[in-house]
């Protein structure tokens, strides 16, 4: 079954996401960060390339040529051929057929409109009988 973690009260969204990206990159993972629209996607985008002075995360549009190959794909919807990528959520909707990601992260600022959106998604989780992880970051440190 999915494995879904809502890390909550984030402060710092997209450094967080870096870290995660990094992380599941490091273990030879595949990876979907599903972004709001495509000015989040290209800063987003622009942030993995200064990630770290000695790193590099391959990543892409999802609509590139290069994605079957590349381990992080940035889109701005659910698209329908992600199956088996752990998905990682910055946007505010609910992914399609949840159940075709092995895992999901749900990244949630510490804003109250971030919050609204994320109780609705969590509670979708719920109602379609997923168990879900919850990790309050506001002590955690985002450097």
């Amino acid at each position: 079954m999915t494995r879904i973690d809502f890390y909550t009260d984030v402060a710092a969204l997209y450094p967080f996401a870096c870290r995660a990206a990094r992380t599941v990159y490091r273990k030879g993972e595949r990876m979907l960060i599903v972004l709001p629209d495509e000015a989040a996607l290209r800063g987003f985008s622009a942030q993995l390339w200064a990630y770290g002075d000695t790193e590099f995360i391959p990543h892409c549009a999802a609509s590139d040529v290069l994605a079957a190959e590349t381990p992080v794909l940035l889109a701005t919807d659910f698209v329908a051929d992600a199956e088996g990528l752990v998905l990682l959520n910055l946007s505010p909707a609910f992914p399609d057929t949840p159940q075709r990601f092995p895992r999901i992260l749900e990244v949630v600022g510490s804003d109250d409109a971030s919050k609204a959106t994320a109780r609705q998604r969590y509670r979708r989780y719920l109602d379609s009988g997923f168990e879900i992880h919850h990790h309050n970051m506001s002590d955690a440190r985002h450097d």
